[in-house]
């Protein structure tokens, strides 16, 4: 199974995977990631990892054949994480991924500004025109899921919440707050994600029968 963790421009979609990856690990599932951003920022984290923090493997592979170099390279019964570039900036290799993903989180902070982004690309329109090169011929389960959220509101993201179910976007009830703990995600920062916001997103996932073991 392959997780790709997409949005128009820079919402911490490296932190939002690499935290997965541990979480989804820490549950016991066999993982591996990749990094399909020019920036290379989570295979440097990786590269950096303090003793006993990222216990799997990281791969770059920021290239428009993502698609046919990064199946073979998933073990049977593995979960498989990307973390993609921006789609405004590196729009090929995000259609790449997104030919083979089996799920794709929106990453959106909880900000009128990236909703908005999401329209003007338009995102949904994006991910629609790869449709036609899947195997399957439809569109990759596709969920949105709300970050950067202050800690302690509950308006802004309940509003943001509801125009995007709106607009018909799928929408995780979990939430990633804007909290030191993800912040200060790094290179040579450890990671321990049971008990986290991650670890919850994991349930969710599986009661929603998104992922499974």
């Amino acid at each position: 199974m392959l997780i790709a963790t997409i949005s128009p421009r820079s919402t911490g979609k490296t932190t939002i995977t690499s935290w997965l990856l541990h979480a989804l690990h820490e549950r016991g599932y066999p993982v591996k990631g990749f990094d399909a951003d020019e920036s290379e920022q989570l295979f440097r984290w990786w590269e950096a990892r303090p003793e006993g923090s990222y216990p799997f493997e990281v791969e770059k592979e920021a290239s428009t054949r993502f698609h046919e170099r990064v199946p073979p390279k998933i073990p049977v019964g593995t979960v498989a994480a990307v973390d993609c570039g921006h789609l405004e900036n590196h729009s090929g290799i995000g259609w790449s991924v997104l030919r083979v993903a089996d799920l794709a989180i929106v990453a959106c902070a909880a900000t009128n500004s990236d909703v908005e982004r999401m329209d003007e690309m338009p995102l949904d329109f994006y991910i629609d025109q790869v449709i036609k090169k899947r195997d399957d011929k439809k569109r990759p389960e596709t969920w949105v899921l709300l970050c950067r959220v202050q800690p302690g509101s509950t308006i802004a993201p309940r509003g943001i919440r509801n125009t995007l179910a709106e607009d018909g976007w799928n929408v995780f009830t979990t939430e990633i707050p804007a909290i030191q703990k993800y912040a200060s995600t790094g290179e040579g920062v450890p990671i321990r994600a049971s008990g986290s916001h991650f670890d919850e997103l994991v349930t969710e996932m599986e009661q929603r029968g998104l992922i499974k073991k």
